[in-house]
């Protein structure tokens, strides 16, 4: 119950940071995925059915706030949820630069899919070349903050908690 409550305080901070702070940095649209992080901290710590539930809504809170078709979030961080839980089912994901490294790769994939997503639901001529970069330098970013991120999780108690149990 703590870490729910925990990663909800989280997650809200992060999407006002998302939705207000980073916005105004005027960086356009590429701007740190907060709740993304979130998300991989749900795949490597939350092996259950509420890990999956807290990564889908998580991306579908992202979609209520930014406007975008109801999903494409949502199925966005459930299969990054999905990912990285496998991922650390076969690797050991247990320090700074790995946790880094799968953030990056799953921002990555996360805007993948949701631009696959978009591009079949709205033809889009033109404007594609811009994508792929504008896609790694989001995941820079994303990759950036997420030291910050875990290292909140991490004094806000939830391991020492989860160890217990």
């Amino acid at each position: 119950m703590r870490s729910a409550v925990i990663v909800g305080l989280v997650a809200c901070i992060g999407l006002l940071l998302q939705s207000t702070v980073f916005h105004g940095l005027g960086l356009g649209w590429i701007v740190p995925d907060v709740l993304l992080v979130l998300s991989v901290y749900l795949g490597l710590n939350q092996h259950s059915v509420a890990g999956s539930a807290g990564a889908f809504g998580l991306g579908y809170l992202q979609d209520a706030a930014s406007g975008s078709p109801s999903g494409l979030n949502a199925c966005g961080m459930l299969v990054v949820f999905v990912l990285v839980y496998l991922t650390c089912r076969r690797l050991w994901v247990d320090n700074v630069v790995s946790k880094v490294v799968l953030v990056f790769l799953a921002s990555l994939i996360k805007a993948t899919v949701v631009v696959l997503l978009l591009a079949a639901l709205v033809p889009m001529r033109g404007g594609w070349s811009s994508v792929p970069g504008n896609l790694l330098t989001q995941a820079v970013f994303t990759a950036a903050v997420a030291p910050a991120v875990f290292w909140l999780l991490a004094i806000s108690g939830i391991q020492a908690h989860r160890e217990r149990d």
